[in-house]
């Protein structure tokens, strides 16, 4: 009777030990496990004076030139680029087509979207120039488009928009609700140059006038004398 009690003693002890090893295990292992999670807003990669560049069929398409940028690793991977970000497009013979820059940019690489915001000019080989404060590059469908204010010089002309969609060179373009235009090289200045001679020919002329009417005083007062005499 004592044996078996100490058998069974000895069973519910084990047994203890033995749930006891499973719980330090797992916590042990839940303590691995959170010294490994990544904090998402803090890069796991940083990167300075970075210029990366694009090829297709071999040829070099696209330049883009950060002087800083951090990888961040969310569920859905980013690249970022605080301190802004200089991209040039070139067409087959290697001459640049266009190029954008921005202060700050943002690059989703699943989705292969980026958006350059703050103080974002492009341009183009014609020379037009557009302003704005966000713009998104779709790599996939090669485009880009913006759907807040925009402002293009375009022929030296001022062009402004709600929002604009074009090709990823900003070659061929739509302005979204365009409104507002006009010469950027000042027609007004000529206009007023052009209004200033017919003023001082009118002065001219009302001079004129001013002088025949004295004129005309003048022989009345001598026809009739000074009517202060009679």
């Amino acid at each position: 009777m004592i044996n078996n009690l100490f058998f069974r003693g000895n069973i519910k002890f084990v047994y203890m030990l033995i749930i006891a090893l499973i719980s330090i295990s797992c916590e042990n292992d839940i303590a691995v496990v959170n010294s490994l999670t990544v904090d998402e807003t803090t890069p796991i990669e940083s990167s300075y004076n970075v210029e990366m560049n694009y090829t297709d069929s071999g040829k070099n398409v696209m330049t883009m030139h950060s002087p800083e940028v951090h990888r961040y690793p969310t569920e859905e991977e980013y690249l970022e680029m605080p301190k802004g970000m200089n991209m040039v497009f070139y067409d087959d013979d290697g001459k640049v087509k266009s190029d954008l820059k921005s202060e700050y940019a943002i690059n989703f690489v699943d989705k292969k979207i980026m958006e350059a915001r703050i103080n974002v000019v492009a341009t183009n080989k014609k020379g037009d120039k557009l302003f704005t404060e966000l713009l998104t590059w779709d790599q996939n469908k090669k485009t880009i488009q913006t759907d807040v204010p925009v402002r293009v010089i375009q022929d030296g002309k001022t062009l402004f928009g709600d929002g604009l969609i074009a090709d990823e060179t900003f070659t061929d373009y739509e302005i979204i609700n365009p409104h507002g235009e006009f010469d950027i090289e000042s027609d007004n200045d000529n206009e007023v140059k052009e209004d200033k001679p017919t003023s001082n020919t009118t002065k001219k002329s009302n001079t004129k006038k001013q002088k025949t009417k004295k004129k005309e005083k003048s022989n009345e007062e001598e026809e009739f004398g000074d009517f202060d005499s009679y």
